[in-house]
């Protein structure tokens, strides 16, 4: 298997299992991301998972910003916003899938 199909798989694992816990949440409680974000820091292993996910995503982000100008992708930017407003588990092997296709260019 090659490299740019692995990351494609995590890409796909990776909008489907965190949004396959997330979605009965969702159907109970509605979207309110102060709710979620009070509930993510209201318990101290809660709390460790959320500010470690949040310095990685932060890290990520500039990974891809640096990273896609260096070897000038031309749509670095896309798979930022999906880690932003998706997750950072799609938006990552999402942004090394295309970064793989634009270095066998």
């Amino acid at each position: 298997m090659k490299i740019k199909h692995l990351y494609l798989t995590f890409c796909i694992l990776g909008i489907i299992l965190p949004y396959t816990a997330y979605m009965p949440y969702f159907m109970e409680y509605g979207f309110s991301i102060t709710d979620f974000i009070s509930k993510i820091f209201s318990h101290p292993v809660t709390a460790f998972i959320g500010y470690d996910l949040l310095i990685a995503a932060l890290v990520c982000l500039i990974l891809m910003f640096i990273e896609g100008r260096r070897i000038k992708m031309k749509y670095y930017w896309v798979p930022m916003l999906c880690s932003v407003f998706i997750g950072l588990a799609f938006g990552l092997p999402l942004f090394l899938y295309l970064r793989e296709l634009k270095l066998k260019k």
